[in-house]
């Protein structure tokens, strides 16, 4: 989302797209948003379903995809679902059927969690392509439940329940039997999970593609 937006303010026409059926698919991804690091991108915290606890806004991930789709929208950005873009022999976009694509400068993949048949199949740009990777163990907790202490990340959303994350997941064994859920992602390695991260990333690496 926050890729496809600053292309739109780049001046590029941008159409952004995804194989699910609709943008903010449940997923595993991470909901803390560091402030100290990105100022929060929406309004309010309530749409995204969250607060700020110490410097870090903890939100269902998924809310929040939502709501940055619609500002892109919002904006004059295109998008479409249940699509998949094919270079072969034209561009054009296959889902329930074949619509095609005027000529195209760049297609980019970014943060696809979609599994593709050949992940770099026509695609002219890889926007974040992490080598190297650690796996972080998350759990959402109830609300009665507190912040704890020897976790590498974690907040508190607005609805009171408790996000973590460790790339430790023996110190997550004691709370297994209390999670709501257990989420499992692959992170770049040199930073927390945290979506401010990929937000800052995303904008560095299509301004350095743009020049």
């Amino acid at each position: 989302m926050v890729a496809a937006e600053r292309y739109l303010s780049h001046g590029h026409d941008t159409l952004l797209i995804t194989a699910h059926a609709e943008f903010g698919f449940p997923h595993g991804g991470c909901g803390l948003w560091n402030l100290s690091n990105e100022p929060w991108p929406l309004d309010t915290l309530e749409e995204a379903v969250g607060e700020d606890t110490s410097g870090v806004v903890a939100c269902r991930s998924q809310w929040l995809v939502k709501r940055l789709v619609h500002r892109f929208a919002e904006a004059g950005g295109q998008v479409t679902c249940r699509a998949r873009f094919e270079n072969e022999p034209e561009p054009l976009l296959r889902g329930t059927g074949a619509m095609p694509l005027p000529a195209l400068d760049h297609v980019v993949l970014a943060d696809q969690d979609v599994p593709e048949p050949d992940l770099h199949r026509g695609i002219t740009h890889v926007l974040v392509d992490e080598p190297h990777t650690a796996v972080w163990h998350g759990r959402i907790l109830p609300p009665h439940h507190d912040l704890p202490a020897d976790v590498e990340a974690g907040g508190r959303r607005g609805d009171g329940t408790v996000e973590v994350w460790t790339q430790h997941p023996d110190l997550l064994q004691p709370l297994a039997e209390h999670a709501i859920e257990h989420l499992q992602v692959a992170w770049a390695d040199d930073d927390l999970p945290t979506a401010d991260a990929v937000a800052s990333r995303s904008r560095a690496a299509v301004d350095a593609f743009l020049g």
